[in-house]
């Protein structure tokens, strides 16, 4: 959570030129497989791919955009494991 904190005290520190847009994403990569913890499925199984413009991406991963680390705590709340551990 304090990670959390300091991208949104450096955004606030930002010029008036500078924009930015905060994701928040959650995967597991266990024994070689990518699971989106985010999702209403998280047992399917992502691929990693690789575009040549923007790099190395989990294709079909769930992302949420933030505005604080209030919101990221939000969406780490809304998908906590129903059994009672934490997905994260």
């Amino acid at each position: 959570p304090n990670a959390f904190q300091q991208i949104f005290d450096k955004v606030a520190t930002a010029t008036e030129e500078q924009q930015f847009l905060v994701r928040a994403s959650y995967l597991e990569i266990y024994n070689e497989e990518i699971r989106d913890l985010l999702s209403k499925d998280p047992k399917f199984k992502l691929e990693l791919k690789e575009n040549m413009d923007s790099g190395v991406y989990v294709k079909d991963l769930t992302s949420f955009i933030v505005k604080s680390s209030h919101e990221i705590d939000q969406v780490m709340q809304a998908f906590l494991d129903p059994r009672g551990h934490s997905a994260f």
